[in-house]
């Protein structure tokens, strides 16, 4: 039996939860895939739209009671960390447990690394192509979040099982949209 290595991503020291999901492309080329994802509205999948507007309801109330402005979560909401014609990392560091998501600006991939805080937790979203050959590919998601303290871990674990179904369908949803997209493209 060969043991699979544990994935990594370089944003991050280490993480303490995971998530993968896949899925085949066929007929693009690494970079035209990349860019699929990279110009993909996520919120214009009426599945995938319904559930983060259920997740955001309370923050809604929250900022509707105190007239602040309120920005819908999307890939837009992310850090860019890195993109190249096989990989494109988003950061994200916060409290994602707090109805707000206690989400942190953070300049970019410099300032992600460098953000070090025991009360906030670091969020990698990657997607990465794998090249199967004869114009095949594979489009893996992976979401990595790093706890840096037990007490982070401790308000982080069950806000990550609570939202493991949603997530996961979230991302085999935004795979599905990617391969339809280049499906259509000449």
């Amino acid at each position: 039996m060969v043991e699979q290595a544990t994935p990594l991503t370089r944003f991050l020291p280490s993480h303490t939860f995971y998530e993968r999901h896949e899925a085949p492309v066929a007929g693009a080329s690494s970079a035209h895939i990349i860019d699929a994802v990279a110009s993909l509205d996520m919120r214009s999948d009426p599945v995938i739209n319904g559930l983060l507007h259920l997740r955001e309801w309370p923050d809604r109330l929250v900022r509707r009671r105190h007239a602040k402005p309120y920005e819908p979560f999307g890939f837009g909401t992310f850090t860019l960390l890195q993109r190249d014609d096989h990989e494109l990392s988003l950061g994200l560091a916060g409290r994602f447990w707090r109805p707000d998501f206690g989400l942190l600006e953070v300049a970019d991939a410099d300032a992600f690394a460098a953000l070090v805080r025991p009360d906030v937790a670091k969020l990698v979203l990657r997607f990465r192509v794998a090249t199967l050959g004869q114009g095949n590919a594979r489009l893996v998601t992976e979401t990595f979040v790093h706890c840096p303290s037990w007490r982070t871990r401790a308000m982080m674990t069950p806000y990550w099982f609570a939202i493991r179904l949603s997530s996961g369908w979230i991302r085999r949803r935004t795979l599905a949209m990617v391969v339809k997209a280049l499906a259509v493209q000449p």
